[in-house]
């Protein structure tokens, strides 16, 4: 699955099905256990969190699932269900809110990812738990980019979004509820137009090579007494 992970930017018109959209958000958001924090009870998943805050809710905008309405709903991962939050939902509206890429608007559906800080500050009382918040949700955007893959979907995901009218549509205050990432995905179109093309060796040609060829500041050049690594195994087919 790491090899096969691509950001995708074309996505078909076939909607994706409920099944598999319930699939991926309880393999992504749902709980694996719960552990005992030494102040409660607090849930582990799939994805590391700093001292297992879980302060990352899931909102799904649904565009094209079958068996679901175009809409605004939370994702309840204790229950495994989704709560409606506000109906009707566009592909103009998407892109927009993802400031005018009109890509979003292809997807299925899109996955906002948004921090409850006071479950962070609650137990972590310093600016830092704010990057923490930001790492969690990195984590959580790979773990769905690999899982929507296994499941066949093209993921996507962006920082490029209008944050005030996403929050609004989440029914989010902006402040001490606030969306951090947007991801998406949708059923992969087989002659994608929004692909980068391989790069050739004429690619490699035209790029300046001075940079590469000068260490950093305060790193030594490469000499007989630095050891290179093996070559890398072959990628699996």
């Amino acid at each position: 699955m790491l090899y096969d992970r691509r950001t995708h930017r074309d996505f078909t018109r076939t909607p994706v099905s409920l099944n598999t959209l319930a699939t991926l958000l309880s393999t992504v958001f749902g709980p694996v256990d719960f552990i005992d924090s030494g102040h409660g009870p607090v849930y582990r998943r799939t994805s590391p969190s700093g001292g297992s805050r879980q302060e990352l809710d899931a909102y799904l905008g649904a565009l094209n699932v079958d068996g679901l309405a175009p809409g605004w709903y939370h994702y309840n991962s204790l229950q495994h269900s989704v709560e409606l939050l506000c109906d009707g939902f566009t592909p103009e509206e998407a892109a927009h809110l993802c400031a005018d890429q009109d890509w979003a608007g292809d997807a299925a559906f899109l996955v906002v990812l948004a921090a409850r800080l006071e479950r962070m500050s609650v137990k972590y009382h310093t600016p830092r738990c704010y990057r923490v918040c930001l790492l969690n949700a990195g984590h959580l955007g790979q773990t769905f980019a690999l899982t929507a893959t296994a499941l066949g979907l093209g993921p996507a995901q962006t920082g490029a979004f209008r944050d005030a009218a996403l929050a609004q549509r989440c029914t989010l205050n902006n402040t001490g509820h606030t969306p951090l990432y947007v991801l998406a995905a949708g059923r992969p179109h087989p002659q994608p137009h929004e692909a980068p093309p391989p790069a050739t060796l004429d690619a490699f040609r035209k790029a300046p090579l001075e940079a590469a060829a000068s260490p950093s500041p305060g790193v030594p050049a490469l000499n007989d007494k630095h050891s290179r690594f093996p070559q890398a195994p072959p990628q699996p087919a």
